[in-house]
């Protein structure tokens, strides 16, 4: 938000400096609005990124939740640390009855470098796709918070296909997380596996051979 009000403040200065003179602009006054433009430019740009990728992911969302309208934003840093939607000590949050899901800042970029580069993806761009997944089960209607994550397990591989992953790289990626990070997490139960009671025996579940 705080780059969209600068680029706006921007495009004010080269509005003003342009309306402001009668006369053929000088060597001095064409550097000052082209460093303007730039500015603009660049602080501009990462808004316009942003606002594609949460179309994008909404999009996707409202598929895989089956609900119309499921919305999906990232955070900005300000809105993070005071006060925006979602809470800043967690990486996601969902709101069942307005359909909304919010990315905290620096997650938000660890899965766009995830989608950029799934391949060579960190432990936190992994965990970002799971995030995703996570929260957009929510949204689909479940409470429970390892129900919930067990449901995004069984999915996450499916998800990242669905996202643009290259499906090996997806399901590897899903097994990863599933062997390596989530029996660190929180919400693990040793119910999440085969034949346990969160087992949903999907014909394409992370599980399934």
């Amino acid at each position: 938000m705080i780059l969209i009000f600068l680029s706006i403040f921007f495009t004010w200065l080269i509005y003003r400096e342009l309306s402001s003179s009668t006369e053929r602009f000088d060597s001095f006054s064409l550097t000052y609005i082209a460093v303007l433009a730039l500015l603009a430019f660049s602080c501009a740009k990462p808004a316009y990124k942003t606002w594609r990728l949460e179309i994008f992911l909404s999009e996707k969302a409202s598929l895989i939740a089956e609900r119309e309208g499921t919305k999906v934003m990232c955070n900005s840093l300000f809105s993070t640390l005071f006060g925006g939607k979602g809470l800043g000590s967690l990486a996601g949050t969902a709101y069942f009855d307005s359909g909304e899901i919010y990315f905290e800042n620096g997650w938000c970029k660890s899965f766009v470098k995830y989608l950029d580069d799934p391949e060579n993806a960190s432990d936190d761009e992994v965990f970002s796709m799971h995030v995703f997944a996570h929260e957009v089960m929510h949204i689909r209607g479940e409470r429970n918070e390892k129900k919930t994550d067990c449901q995004a397990i069984q999915r996450n591989h499916h998800i990242g296909e669905m996202l643009g992953v290259n499906p090996s790289i997806a399901k590897k990626n899903a097994l990863r997380y599933y062997n390596n990070l989530y029996p660190r997490h929180p919400y693990f139960d040793k119910e999440c596996k085969r034949r346990g009671k969160y087992d949903e025996k999907l014909y394409n579940s992370i599980w399934s051979k």
